[in-house]
């Protein structure tokens, strides 16, 4: 049934290396697109509820205390399926995974607008079906993450994770534009629209996605990314290969033992403490305590995105420069971020 999630792995060519090459670019376009608008559009089915929070409560009377609730769902079941929902995905076609769970987080959305209903509100229903969003797109930067690492030279691969990266800031940045175009143009200025229309688009996404690209140039019978672009292929790889390990071995070794990870991981809770406070509640506290109108409110939530967007070009490039040792670049931005604070 869930046949076209499953990997394409077909034999090289036999073609001069330098015609496998020119050949390589028009799949990597395609999937590479998928990724990053894929990737983007989840966002917009994502931040519209930070939009929306001040039209939720003057609309159906919500507290704070039910939308904290209502993302606390999203929070955790988010933070579950990246280990969960990742691993299950790792071994699979990751390109034709990120937008079928596109569309399943779409359908979960119109199940949160539908949850709204004319005038009364299920809270259960939403936390649940804002959660189950959340458990789908989990996977989102993991699955676009494996499908660039697999097409691209280690030397540009930071150039593209890079520029892939403004896809979210682009789809947070762009959230209020379409959520409110979708309430106010479609829906009579009704909140439900900020939910209705940007899911629409999401599962138009989802399937046209479905149609264009593969995870890896191995798919093409182009071969891997390294013999392409004549770079050696990773010890970690080799050891993998040689040893025919499985992927909870692999995961083991390299993730579980790998102290760097766990670093990250402890740094990475602290970071989205700042990150989602801001994320979630700067809308809601600009206008309800700072007394500013919801268009400033909403402006000042798109700024956000957009310093993160310019951001993550530069942390990109800078890590290229440095070698590849995006770890490093990591702890330096971590170290300002502090500086900010």
């Amino acid at each position: 049934m869930l046949a076209f999630l499953n990997q394409v792995r077909k034999p090289t060519l036999d073609l001069p290396l330098d015609v496998r090459r020119k050949m390589w670019f028009k799949p990597f376009m395609q999937s590479y697109l998928v990724v990053f608008i894929g990737y983007l559009t989840m966002y917009l089915i994502r931040k519209n509820f930070n939009i929306a929070q001040n039209d939720m409560i003057s609309t159906y009377g919500l507290s704070m205390t039910e939308l904290g609730m209502i993302g606390l769902g999203f929070s955790i079941t988010y933070g579950v399926g990246k280990t969960l929902v990742s691993y299950y995905a790792d071994g699979k076609n990751t390109k034709q995974f990120l937008p079928f769970m596109l569309i399943l987080s779409a359908i979960c959305m119109l199940g949160f607008s539908a949850s709204m209903g004319a005038g009364s509100t299920s809270l259960f229903l939403m936390i649940a079906f804002y959660a189950l969003s959340g458990f789908f797109q989990s996977t989102g930067g993991s699955c676009s993450y494996s499908t660039i690492t697999k097409w691209t030279p280690r030397r540009k691969r930071g150039t593209f994770l890079g520029f892939w990266n403004i896809s979210h800031n682009l789809g947070g940045a762009g959230a209020a534009g379409v959520a409110l175009f979708g309430a106010n143009y479609l829906f009579d200025g009704h909140v439900i629209g900020m939910f209705i229309f940007p899911s629409i688009i999401a599962l138009i996404v989802g399937f046209i996605g479905l149609r264009f690209g593969s995870d890896s140039p191995e798919s093409y019978g182009l071969g891997k990314a390294e013999e392409l672009f004549g770079e050696e292929i990773s010890e970690e790889d080799k050891e993998t290969e040689e040893n025919e390990m499985t992927k909870w071995q692999i995961f083991v070794e390299y993730v579980l033992k790998n102290k760097v990870i766990w670093l990250l991981c402890f740094s990475n809770i602290f970071l989205y403490v700042v990150r989602i406070g801001i994320d979630q509640w700067s809308t809601v506290y600009a206008f309800q305590e700072l007394k500013l109108s919801k268009e400033v409110a909403i402006q000042g939530f798109t700024l956000f995105e957009v310093g993160a967007l310019v951001g993550t070009l530069l942390w990109g490039w800078l890590s290229d420069l440095a070698n590849g040792r995006r770890a490093l670049v990591a702890c330096v931005a971590l170290a300002l971020i502090i500086a900010t604070l």
